[in-house]
């Protein structure tokens, strides 16, 4: 089998843009997670900046006329990051961010993305919540489980992959990376998969004799009880696939033949990345499967360590309004 393929960058920052760029978030005053409102109405203000490298705005607003079925990966590097990052311990790492970190650069980039690429973050009570800016840094607690939070290899999914309100894009920025150990996100794209399915394989995955269970992070959650999630198809046309490998299944023997040639199919088809920090990507949710892989470990303490923050954007809150919280716009009740 030939080896995957990396994917590469799409935009670099120099040197001195992202220093430019660090210094203007830096003057947003508001705490995304003390005031969320007024943090993302004075992000909104910055896209006139002078500091704000104009082509980089501009690559903003190109990237966002692609087809995102063929071109679904937008990838950044040397992006501004706090410069004082804390280490928390594993216990709790949420709540000591949320203490302990005094400056919002990061979170303030991938805000700024957001108001650039005219997309919008949502957030759910499940995940952190409800906070919009959360993160994938390990959980003793949850360590072996398959969420962002564990210590291991998350297998292949779609994030939310069967939940009521399912994101358009998935935005990742890398600040403390592991580069000791052997760690890699992977993708692939939904289609490379399914051109290797034959037609009575999709006939099969695009009919609802298929489950998949509440992802483990909104299971743990002490704030919502979501029930039995529905039967469902893998393959949606012009949605791509609600698979989670290893949890997803399929009802009969004939469909879950079906669902293993496709995971299969994922697997042959992916490509990979190594994060740095700076690097931000952010993929479309609905024609990308991802995952990461810990192939070696050899500084545990390091991999306990490592932080990426993440968002969840769609093209409009207003088409789920339905679901939020009353007294708090854009996080989804669930």
């Amino acid at each position: 089998m030939a080896e995957p393929e990396f994917i590469d960058y799409d935009f670099v920052f120099t040197p001195a843009e992202s220093a430019g760029l660090h210094d203007a978030l830096r003057d947003v005053t508001a705490s995304p997670y003390g005031d969320i409102t007024t943090y993302l109405d004075e992000l909104a203000r910055l896209k006139d900046d002078t500091r704000l490298p104009a082509r980089f705005v501009e690559f903003c607003e190109m990237s966002m006329l692609r087809d995102f079925s063929r071109e679904p990966f937008v990838v950044l590097g040397n992006a501004p990051i706090d410069r004082d990052l804390p280490v928390f311990t594993s216990d709790d790492p949420v709540s000591e961010k949320r203490s302990r970190k005094k400056t919002f650069v990061a979170e303030g980039f991938l805000g700024l993305y957001a108001v650039l690429t005219r997309t919008e973050i949502i957030g759910h009570l499940s995940v952190n919540d409800g906070d919009l800016f959360h993160d994938i840094y390990p959980k003793q607690s949850m360590y072996d489980t398959q969420s962002q939070k564990t210590l291991g290899t998350l297998r292949f999914h779609r994030d939310f992959t069967n939940h009521f309100v399912c994101p358009d894009f998935v935005n990742t920025l890398t600040l403390r990376d592991t580069p000791e150990n052997e760690v890699y996100s992977t993708f692939t794209v939904t289609r490379h998969a399914v051109e290797e399915l034959t037609d009575r394989q999709v006939e099969i995955l695009s009919s609802p004799r298929f489950y998949t269970p509440f992802d483990d992070v909104s299971k743990h959650s002490a704030n919502v009880r979501l029930g039995r999630a529905k039967d469902h198809p893998v393959l949606i046309e012009g949605q791509g696939a609600k698979v989670f490998e290893g949890r997803t299944e399929g009802l009969d023997e004939e469909a879950q033949a079906a669902l293993d040639a496709f995971v299969a199919a994922l697997h042959r088809r992916k490509k990979l990345r190594v994060s740095r920090p700076g690097d931000s990507v952010t993929f479309s949710n609905h024609h990308v499967i991802h995952g990461r892989e810990v192939r070696e470990i050899r500084d545990v303490e390091s991999l306990r360590h490592r932080w990426l923050l993440k968002t969840h954007n769609v093209y409009s809150l207003q088409a789920f309004e339905e679901f939020f919280l009353e007294d708090r716009y854009g996080v989804v009740n669930g």
